[in-house]
């Protein structure tokens, strides 16, 4: 949902203009006694993974118009199969950086006259081969619209906060331009046939139903919305899709929506704006559908599945069938989601890390389970991004959706996104009223490094209750064991747990 220069220079930095934020901001059983309990989300190459919603994840380093190459082989091997093991990722294409001066006019940096930046389309090319190398399906999708692209009668009705008559890449491509839609269509050309084999997935911008990637909007209500930014939308499908096209086996996605929207100059509700391609033929342009269906902030209903606050102008995972069902036929791919561990002003809901190592698991495996169309989820992202610097960024300026922190410490959500967590819990069947007896067991996961001591949580509750009470903090030891001495009054029910990563099997401990 942001992107650039901190994650991107057309993207994140325009998110600290408050008035337009405020119509913006927007936006993831128990087993048999003593055995462990697996991540919902099977490891990749097991024999349930068709059965699965594909795991993906964004690096928006990767996404920057500007990116560190030298920094991108430990980008990818972070996501690769040693680590993070994503079988998914999105990759944004900058058109203004890629192509920044009108067809025809012959610029010092496009050297060999294809009408694109020689370095961007080189940074590019090396990102792709990397990520495709280590077997992670690309989703490619253009955003920024050129100035000489740009429709300049807008730059007059700025939104909320922009000066008049100043171009930003967030205003509408002049679509009434026979040469601009070609322009359009030649770039979807253009990519999906320089990396034919590489890259399958071409989504069609990103959030055109926010200002912030496609102004205006629409000032009609949300019932009826979707005129403005969605008719606009409309033509540039059409043209992208007849670009893409030109590669056999290219995939056309659209869609692409934030989860919610007001219906106003700034943002569309994802609903009116899919019902309005619907409407007006749109289903003839596009393979398959996207959407982002974060928890927005001010949400009261925080966990994957849940309702949003307002299910008429948000589409969130717990409404997405309000989407799924306009496009019965079609495969979505919902390409952001995630919850900040630390307060973001920017869009979002906070979370403990623990709770968004658990919503994570908790996404996939709702996912997987009620919408069968969705073939993948991508969070967002892989750091989180912090503009201060600071470990305590009070501002809320950064996103902090990451599963690793800004400085590259990992959070439980890295462990639950990577999978192959088991955790086990062994005790005795019944002991005696306030006679000491000893909880055991071993934590197993995935370290790419040298393994460290971790800290579990041993909780109890009574039978007749579904409440659980801490009982302590337990060390494991460098191999992952762990043991606690305790004792009880009455019969109580035991279970260790690794923050929101993986938990035991529960066992039941007679007082006799």
């Amino acid at each position: 949902m942001i992107h650039t220069s901190g994650p991107s220079s057309t993207g994140m930095s325009r998110r600290n203009r408050v008035g337009l934020l405020a119509g913006l901001v927007a936006g993831a059983a128990c087993a048999l006694a003593g055995l462990a309990f697996i991540l919902v989300a099977p490891l990749p190459g097991s024999s349930a993974e068709a059965r699965t919603v594909g795991r993906g994840i964004i690096d928006y380093r990767l996404e920057r118009p500007l990116v560190d190459l030298k920094a991108v082989p430990d980008m990818v091997a972070e996501m690769g199969q040693t680590k993070l093991r994503t079988r998914w990722t999105r990759i944004l294409v900058h058109w203004a950086t890629m192509q920044p001066v009108s067809p025809g006019t012959a610029y010092d940096a496009d050297a060999n006259g294809d009408g694109y930046t020689d370095a961007y389309v080189d940074q590019l090319d090396a990102i792709v081969a990397q990520l495709h190398a280590a077997g992670i399906s690309i989703v490619m999708t253009p955003l920024d619209v050129p100035k000489w692209a740009s429709d300049r009668s807008l730059w007059k009705s700025p939104p909320p906060g922009y000066k008049k008559g100043v171009y930003k890449t967030f205003y509408a491509p002049d679509t009434g331009k026979v040469m601009v839609k070609e322009q359009f269509k030649a770039l979807g050309t253009f990519l999906a046939s320089r990396y034919a084999g590489k890259v399958k997935y071409f989504e069609c911008w990103n959030e055109p139903n926010q200002g912030l990637y496609l102004y205006p909007q629409t000032p009609a209500s949300a019932t009826h919305g979707g005129v403005g930014g969605a008719r606009t939308y409309l033509t540039m499908l059409k043209a992208w899709y007849a670009g893409v096209k030109q590669v056999s086996g290219a995939v056309v996605i659209a869609g692409a929506t934030a989860p919610r929207g007001k219906g106003d100059r700034v943002s569309t509700p994802p609903q009116a704006f899919a019902r309005y391609l619907k409407k007006h033929g749109a289903l003839r342009y596009m393979d398959a559908y996207s959407h982002h269906p974060y928890t927005p902030g001010g949400s009261r209903r925080i966990a994957p599945g849940l309702m949003p606050n307002n299910p008429a102008h948000a589409v969130t995972l717990g409404n997405l069938s309000q989407l799924t069902k306009l496009f019965p036929k079609k495969p979505f791919y919902l390409t952001e989601f995630g919850y900040n561990t630390q307060y973001s002003r920017r869009f979002g809901v906070t979370v403990s890390t623990a709770d968004q190592a658990r919503y994570l698991r908790q996404a996939y495996s709702l996912t997987a389970r009620r919408y069968p169309q969705v073939k993948a989820l991508l969070w967002f992202a892989v750091d989180d991004w912090n503009p201060s610097g600071k470990s305590v960024d009070k501002a809320g300026k950064g996103v902090y959706m990451g599963v690793r922190t800004y400085l590259g410490q990992r959070k439980p959500s890295w462990y639950a996104f990577a999978g192959g967590n088991s955790l086990t819990l062994k005790a005795p069947v019944s002991a005696r009223r306030r006679v000491a007896f000893t909880i055991s067991g071993k934590l197993t996961y995935r370290a790419p490094e040298t393994p460290q001591s971790e800290v579990l949580t041993l909780r109890a509750r009574k039978p007749s209750s579904s409440k659980w009470s801490k009982v302590a903090s337990v060390h494991t030891a460098l191999d992952g064991s762990y043991s606690r001495t305790v004792q009880q009054s009455t019969t109580t029910i035991y279970q260790i747990v690794w923050g929101g990563v993986v938990e035991s099997t529960t066992h039941n401990v007679r007082t006799r």
